[in-house]
């Protein structure tokens, strides 16, 4: 099989001939330290690294980098989202240098800082923090989703990738209706005025969707006849789970992701691929009936996330993209044979029947060795086939 079909097979829940393996996502890629110790390790050169994000100090790897790891997937980034790093201009506001974003939050760090030292960037500047109503978010100066300007050149380049390579087509994160209020508002204004003040919670979710389903629709106008996989972002829970109860989840915030949901369904033949951290068991089910295809990055290393019971619990109707080794403890800190082993382990959990797509789990950080980024690779290769 080529890559495609490769991808196609396992997310139709059928085995390929091989697990397919992804890297460069912006929630499987690399961090642009780890990303140069591992290009001086390989001997390899990459003279226009490019950010995949700037905020999470992710790349977009090289080709070489994806054709040494036999990677699967290519991601079709909007060309204006895509900075090569020298060109980056980081701004200065208060305290923080980092950017804003089309919503008007500012992702920063301390400006005191080496820019070189400033590993990732924080929601800091919240531009709803002090809002109080719901006429305060309506009245809110909300961005244009059906600007094309971010996709100008981008339906030849995919056209391109589609018929000239034979590797499966994924987009980078294009919705995320519940997550970004709590950049808007804050993590900790946002829970709370899930119950206290719940309305003005679900006017920003709605605006947020109606920003969301005109950026997707005007995204896959371009380039959707050519995609795999439809990537969509959503936060839901931690460490140790939910955080928030299920019922709340499914009154507020399951409808509107519905919508979404339903509308790239409406718009692209591809499986959709929701993100978020965290414990997650609890709301698969629900994921499943909103249309989602896919859960990313399948953290391993969370409550009730053990690697066999999920596949067993919900393998036969979602898919797992993700689950390759505990980026936490064993990718950072372990060896290399270490990583080997529970590669393995992994894979005798997620790989049998299909619906598996090995990646980190999230990206790669600064302090992962290169060798042992080389191992975890090499061992999805070793191990992944049928």
């Amino acid at each position: 099989m080529n890559s495609r079909e490769r991808v196609k097979v396992t997310l139709n829940h059928k085995e390929p001939d091989k697990v397919p393996i992804d890297l460069g996502g912006n929630q499987s890629s690399i961090h642009i330290i780890a990303y140069k110790n591992l290009l001086e390790y390989l001997g390899i050169e990459d003279n226009n690294i490019q950010y995949a994000d700037f905020v999470q100090q992710i790349v977009a790897p090289c080709e070489e980098i994806l054709d040494r790891f036999q990677i699967d997937v290519r991601y079709i980034q909007p060309l204006g989202g895509m900075i090569r790093v020298q060109d980056m201009k980081p701004e200065v506001e208060q305290k923080y240098i980092g950017q804003y974003d089309q919503f008007g939050v500012f992702w920063g760090n301390d400006a005191k800082k080496n820019i070189d030292d400033i590993l990732y960037y924080d929601p800091v500047i919240h531009p709803f923090a002090d809002f109080k109503s719901v006429s305060d978010v309506k009245n809110y100066d909300w961005p244009d989703g059906l600007d094309k300007t971010p996709f100008i050149g981008l339906k030849d380049y995919t056209r391109k990738m589609y018929e000239k390579t034979e590797f499966a087509l994924s987009t980078p994160p294009v919705g995320c209706v519940y997550e970004y209020c709590t950049f808007l508002f804050g993590f900790t204004q946002t829970l709370r005025y899930l119950k206290t003040k719940p309305e003005i919670i679900v006017i920003a979710m709605e605006e947020l969707l109606k920003y969301w389903t005109n950026y997707v629709s005007t995204f896959l106008d371009e380039v959707g006849s050519y995609l795999d996989v439809i990537c969509i972002n959503g936060d839901l829970a931690e460490q140790a789970g939910p955080i928030m109860s299920i019922k709340l989840y499914e009154k507020m915030i399951k409808p509107l992701e519905r919508k979404l949901s339903n509308k790239i369904h409406e718009l692209a033949d591809a499986k959709i691929n929701y993100h978020s951290c965290g414990s997650i068991a609890k709301f698969i089910p629900h994921f499943t009936e909103i249309g989602y295809d896919i859960v990313n990055p399948v953290q391993i290393s969370a409550y009730d996330m053990e690697p066999c019971s999920l596949k067993k619990r919900f393998g036969r109707f979602m898919s797992f993209w993700g689950g390759l080794c505990n980026s936490q403890k064993t990718l950072p800190f372990g060896t290399p044979e270490q990583i080997r082993g529970e590669v393995r382990r992994n894979f005798e959990c997620l790989k049998p029947g299909g619906g598996f797509v090995a990646s980190s789990i999230h990206n790669i950080t600064a302090e992962v060795p290169p060798q042992n980024i080389v191992a975890m690779f090499d061992a999805a290769n070793e191990f992944g086939n049928y």
